[in-house]
């Protein structure tokens, strides 16, 4: 119990950091992959859409707040859907930069939330994995006071230094959030068999609509069925054995790099750029500051308005 409480309310200063990075990386990305969405934005997500609206309707769950929903409201009072779908892209767009740059960061994030739920909710079918981790950085990033140190709202206001004190159990929560995601993960690839045998990785390799951008061509080793087991089993262990040793201080530096190199190679072979960007952000909020400075380098400086103070 004396471990426990120190461990979930005292306060470190890598964590207000962390916070911080998280903030701005999270802000960048939800800005990039929102501008990367604008060109086909009509196409997807309107009436006269390759699916209009009111098919993917049919995949929401009733009672659940849409953009379909959200435009048809609007409609019922004279605002054009053009006009409406302008009105969410424009808000979206400006409450990612909010959070990026710091201004009022835990509200932005509640309002984002809301609509990146009801986006996410009208149109299913055109959502995965990374959009589902971008849903729960925004309401980690409502509990962080992650505005208090380089952001528009420190050089304009007061220090939220006791705010930052405070998030402790939410900083460690996401901590352990991260270490279960992993975990999870590794254990339902080690229960079934297309992990071990390789199989999964040649699929993932191989499918049409990945590996588009670089088109890697891996013919040369498709004779070698034990390169396709041992990366497997190199992402079984990396996956599985994370709780351990990213914890552990002497191969936290190791398994972190190790992960990071694990979600490059999502980006440049499957393509799955905001996927990899965004769990290559989450792993280092959690895990890099705690001891940056032995990774080479020196921990972000602290803001010179925040006097953090070691409580462990």
């Amino acid at each position: 119990m004396k471990s426990i409480i120190p461990f979930f309310f005292g306060f470190r200063s890598y964590m207000g950091q962390a916070m911080v990075f998280f903030r701005m990386a999270m802000g960048i990305l939800f800005s990039l992959h929102f501008l990367a969405a604008l060109p086909d934005f009509e196409r997807l997500f309107s009436t006269n859409g390759i699916l209009p609206t009111d098919i993917l309707d049919l995949y929401a769950t009733e009672y659940i707040i849409t953009l379909p929903g959200i435009v048809s409201f609007l409609t019922n009072y004279g605002i054009s859907q053009p006009l409406a779908l302008w009105m969410f892209k424009v808000l979206y767009l400006g409450l990612s930069l909010c959070i990026a740059v710091g201004f009022f960061s835990r509200w932005a994030a509640a309002l984002l939330l809301f609509l990146h739920a009801a986006w996410m909710q009208g149109a299913t079918l055109y959502f995965y994995g990374v959009d589902y981790f971008e849903s729960m950085a925004l309401f980690y990033l409502v509990l962080f006071p992650a505005d208090s140190a380089y952001s528009l709202r420190a050089m304009i206001g007061k220090p939220q230094t006791e705010a930052m004190r405070r998030a402790t159990p939410y900083f460690r929560t996401f901590q352990i959030h991260v270490v279960l995601v992993y975990f999870f993960s590794g254990l339902e690839k080690i229960v079934g068999f297309n992990w071990r045998n390789g199989e999964s990785v040649w699929k993932a390799f191989h499918l049409y609509h990945l590996n588009r951008d670089f088109a890697w061509d891996f013919s040369f080793i498709s004779d070698y069925h034990w390169l396709w087991v041992l990366m497997g089993w190199g992402v079984v262990i990396v996956e599985l054995f994370y709780p351990v040793f990213i914890v552990w201080h002497k191969s936290r530096r190791l398994w972190l790099w190790a992960t990071i190199a694990f979600h490059l190679g999502i980006a440049l072979v499957l393509n799955l750029y905001f996927f990899a960007a965004t769990m290559i952000a989450w792993n280092l909020t959690a895990f890099y500051f705690v001891d940056a400075h032995k990774f080479g380098g020196k921990a972000m400086p602290q803001a010179s308005k925040l006097k953090f103070e070691e409580s462990i």
